[in-house]
């Protein structure tokens, strides 16, 4: 589902700095960052150089809670899902996807979520060279 609140930036810089960048501006944004998972997004056997990817689940610990016994795997809705996917060894593609904003009345009662996760990704977008909004 994209909506306005899925945000994409094309980043002018390697996979592992681009991370360092995401980490420090939703760190400074007040978030808490937890991985998700990670990888190669070629398989084993196909020739070719890697092209990494790495899942990130950032949330604002004020609007934090203790996630259902039930469905632990359930995304939670008071968080963001970030990815970072390398597109070449300078070139870094970076999204964000909002569950909340599949709720609008509850993402009416939660707007610092969103505004958080745009001044994040300016701050993402400001430390990578020559970035792209999409």
């Amino acid at each position: 589902m994209n909506s306005t609140s899925d945000r994409r930036l094309v980043v002018d810089q390697g996979f592992t700095r681009t991370i360092e960048t995401v980490l420090q501006a939703f760190l400074s944004a007040g978030f808490s960052v937890t991985p998700i998972e990670g990888g190669d997004l070629h398989q084993k056997c196909a020739p070719g150089g890697s092209l990494r990817y790495v899942l990130l689940e950032a949330r604002l610990p004020e609007l934090s809670f203790i996630a259902s016994s039930c469905r632990p795997e359930a995304t939670p809705i008071l968080g963001c899902r970030i990815s970072v996917y390398e597109v070449t060894g300078s070139c870094t593609f970076v999204t964000t996807s909002n569950p909340l904003a599949r709720y609008p009345l509850l993402a009416s009662l939660v707007p610092r979520l969103s505004a958080r996760t745009r001044s994040a990704l300016g701050l993402v977008a400001l430390h990578g060279a020559h970035s792209a909004a999409a």
